[in-house]
């Protein structure tokens, strides 16, 4: 690897974005590769890219903005993360619904007088019959009044109870989102490179989506708690009514009882499997459409059907094994039911003929044998609901489980959204975490962190780094390299030798196996990740825009404060961007599209300089950003005619 030092310095300041001498210094990826200038070496910048490195959002732009946590719950929802082995556990979703205990009340209360109507319209139409033979005492008038009543009552304690269980499940469920989206951006990179985007996705869709529905599909008459509670009370009051005929539909219960749990047993492999290639087609589809020019390019589609239909014939086969085993069940639970029902008839109907049952009791035997089946049939469809979500819940949990969490990145952007240490905020819930409190308070502050950079070299002392998944493979071995303050420092070398490496250490996406970084003396790692990224910038070749404004994009890069857009003007003016840019339809508030789509390569390589900027990061680094541009003029134009010297 080659070593470059070019006698030049660069200034990015958010509050004037102008390039000028100050005591930066820029990083460029290079190969080894020259064109003799004045006797001299010039760089040509054709390295391989590195990821891209892009900080956190910007407040201001609503789409960024979180509509429902505050700073507070967002903190919160980091340390639980980090406190929880398990991404989706009881403990963590009652702790969710217990701010809506006055809401749970209601519903409890709702579910009671929904019962309540509902066991009791057997009763009431056991009198009807006894008063129309002529055997009861009760008026005829007065017994419909009492019967419109309860059929008045039910289903106005059923919207009670289902909007309220409603709207505290989608609260519950957003907020859970939020925390499994947090758990997931705090993971170590590797926890990246082991997992597929698609695979991830799921998690906050496909699978959350099922637990989410198990609620809000459940919430109405004869499934969930109201199925459990009718259930209850039938049995309770069957046997009030005739401790004979009460056991046959007991042993109703138990025989549904058992189809369950045989039902239970042999559908956890298949709901698995069926959540498993359900995410693997997201992934596919998903992989396809962001590299769809890739697929064009090399007349992929072919390859992608072929794929995508083995999987959605995958997916199809899962699913009609599931739909076989929910129907077989029910069937099975429905022939429990009709002969329940036929017992029911012959032994009571010989009980009324030998007068030892009144026709009002028979009439209410039936119409609980009725709930009871509408009941015992809504608790087997709720059950197999949770046993797709159980599913759900223990996939989430596989992936999210494993302690692969960034505690330098978890602990600063806890402290960022909390404004707080975070192991004394949320009642003590974040000193139960695994962030170390030593650790911590080992950590430096934000503006020694910046002074450091502003002012010091940077040193790569005897690093030693070998990719997690592949830590067989050495990739850097005993490098000895410095950096220094107020200069160009270019890495020249053929595609492979590590400059990529060295471009992720710098911005810490992984940590040196061995040996250490330092700025000004100070091991970077004293610093959280959130304060090292304020000090970091990179551009690299194929930079990543988000699907929103140009303003937006170029803003992206200041999380903590309001960017004017003369500010942002300033940046891609600097950038060469400014001409391009106002010659778009709605100039800066143009919607660049997804990853920038809507924009060529250079065009979105400027806008990414215009990023790094208005950023004012004192450390800045470039992957090959002539590379994108058809001439390299419109490379930074303050590195116009400045060469270097290099070494072999």
């Amino acid at each position: 690897m080659a070593i470059s030092s070019w006698s030049t310095r660069l200034l990015l300041s958010p509050s004037r974005p102008i390039l000028y001498p100050s005591r930066s210094r820029i990083l460029s990826l290079s190969t080894a590769s020259y064109s003799p200038v004045s006797g001299r070496r010039r760089c040509l910048l054709l390295g391989r890219p590195p990821h891209a490195y892009i900080s956190a959002p910007a407040p201001g732009p609503d789409a960024y903005q979180s509509p429902s946590l505050d700073a507070a719950e967002a903190a919160a929802d980091v340390a639980a993360a980090i406190s929880s082995t398990d991404a989706v556990t009881w403990a963590g979703v009652w702790a969710l619904l217990s701010p809506h205990k006055a809401r749970l009340l209601v519903c409890l209360a709702a579910l009671l007088a929904c019962t309540t109507c509902t066991l009791s319209m057997p009763l009431f139409s056991g009198r009807f019959f006894e008063t129309l033979i002529g055997r009861g005492s009760e008026p005829l008038t007065g017994l419909l009044s009492k019967i419109a009543v309860l059929y008045t009552l039910e289903p106005i304690c059923t919207i009670i109870f289902v909007i309220n269980m409603t709207v505290i499940w989608e609260k519950v469920m957003a907020r859970l989102r939020s925390q499994i989206f947090r758990r997931i951006l705090i993971q170590k990179m590797v926890f990246f490179d082991r997992h597929k985007v698609g695979e991830l996705t799921g998690l906050l869709t496909s699978d959350l989506g099922t637990l989410k529905g198990v609620v809000s599909d459940n919430v109405s008459r004869d499934r969930g708690l109201r199925a459990l509670s009718e259930i209850t009370g039938t049995l309770c009051i069957l046997f009030a009514l005739s401790t004979e005929l009460a056991p046959v539909l007991g042993l109703l219960i138990v025989s549904v009882s058992v189809i369950v749990a045989i039902f239970k047993r042999s559908t956890v492999p298949t709901f698995k499997s069926y959540g498993i290639v359900q995410a693997q087609i997201s992934d596919c589809a998903s992989e396809t459409f962001s590299a769809i020019r890739t697929v064009r390019s090399f007349g992929g589609e072919k390859r992608q059907i072929s794929m995508f239909d083995n999987l959605a014939l995958a997916f199809q086969n899962s699913g009609t094994k599931l739909g076989v085993l929910k129907s077989a069940n029910e069937s099975l639970t429905r022939v429990v039911v009709y002969v329940s029902l036929m017992a029911l008839y012959i032994l009571g109907g010989s009980k009324v003929s030998a007068g030892k049952l009144s026709i009002g009791t028979m009439a209410s035997f039936i119409g609980y044998t009725f709930t009871l089946t509408f009941a015992v049939q809504g608790a087997v469809n709720t059950l197999g609901d949770l046993r797709g979500t159980f599913a759900s819940v223990e996939r989430i949990n596989s992936i999210l489980s494993a302690k692969d969490f960034d505690d330098s990145l978890a602990y600063g952007l806890a402290k960022e959204l909390d404004n707080k240490e975070p192991e004394d905020s949320n009642n003590g819930v974040h000193g139960k975490g695994t962030v170390n409190k030593h650790y911590m308070s080992a950590l430096k502050s934000s503006s020694s962190c910046s002074n450091l950079a502003w002012s010091g070299d940077i040193h790569l002392e005897d690093v030693h780094f070998s990719y997690p998944l592949r830590s067989d493979v050495g990739v850097l071995n005993g490098l000895d390299l410095t950096i220094e303050c107020g200069k160009v420092t270019a890495l020249v070398g053929s595609s492979g030798a590590g400059k990529s490496t060295v471009v992720q250490l710098l911005a810490r996406y992984y940590e040196p196996t061995q040996g250490r970084i330092t700025v000004a003396g100070e091991d970077i790692r004293v610093f959280d990740k959130r304060e090292w990224s304020r000090v970091v910038s990179l551009v690299n070749q194929d930079p990543v825009l988000f699907s929103a404004s140009v303003g937006e994009n170029i803003a992206y890069g200041l999380p903590d404060d309001v960017v004017s857009k003369d500010e942002i003007i300033k940046a891609a003016k600097a950038a060469n961007a400014h001409e391009f840019i106002i010659s778009l339809p709605q100039g800066y508030d143009t919607l660049v599209g997804e990853r920038g789509s809507l924009l060529s390569g250079g065009q979105r390589q400027r806008i990414a300089i215009a990023r790094a900027l208005l950023k004012n990061a004192p450390i800045l680094i470039l992957d090959e950003v002539s590379l994108s541009y058809k001439n390299s003029s419109f490379v930074l134009p303050p590195m116009q005619g400045y060469q270097c010297t290099g070494h072999n």
